[in-house]
């Protein structure tokens, strides 16, 4: 999977994963795996999903957030052609998403967390309800809180923009199944 095709279900910008990959072979959707040096290459497919896994502000781990800063029209324009936009956490101390069209912050501190459930379809996100998170979310105009944590602080947010979505997280696992195939279901194939 992940071919060079007319269109791939997912975008993970990260370079290969295999526990992104045995997930997204289980669920028999098409994925392809973007390095931070290839975003807004005019031959990409268009995509329903892309995902941005947790550490991606951090150069330890990631290449990306340049990559971010410099597609920020490019983000705006797949949100808003139906795009399904999600993001885990920064693993930076503090983080401002600058390069996304609403306003959100990101400020880091590991702790595990009991949430209560949520009637929002996209808290189907999470695993389980004792998620191990490393941050929380400052929400800003545009966005909706989910998820809380024990200290009612945000750390799902989601936001309408366009005809997509912009799903955030500070939810330190992989997302579930369920979440993946409910976001495919509500998202348009767009450019990224």
């Amino acid at each position: 999977m992940g071919d060079y095709g007319n269109m791939s279900d997912i975008a993970l910008i990260s370079e290969r994963n295999f526990l992104y990959e045995k997930l997204f072979a289980e669920l028999k959707v098409s994925f392809q795996f973007l390095s931070p040096a290839i975003l807004g290459s005019p031959f990409l497919p268009k995509y329903r999903m892309v995902m941005i896994p947790t550490g991606f502000a951090n150069p330890d781990y990631s290449k990306a957030l340049p990559a971010l800063q410099r597609m920020r029209s490019n983000i705006s324009d797949f949100v808003q052609n139906g795009g399904v936009l999600t993001i885990f956490g920064p693993m930076v101390p503090e983080h401002n998403y600058d390069w996304l069209p609403l306003p959100l912050r990101y400020v880091c501190e590991l702790s595990s967390q009991n949430v209560s459930p949520s009637a929002d379809e996209c808290a189907c996100l999470l695993c389980t309800s004792t998620p191990e998170c490393d941050g929380y979310l400052i929400a800003g105009e545009g966005f909706e809180t989910v998820l809380k944590d024990k200290n009612e602080r945000s750390i799902l947010v989601r936001a309408n923009y366009g005809e997509g979505l912009i799903v955030a997280t500070s939810v330190h696992e992989f997302p579930a199944a369920e979440y993946i195939k409910w976001a495919l279901g509500r998202a348009r194939p767009a450019k990224f």
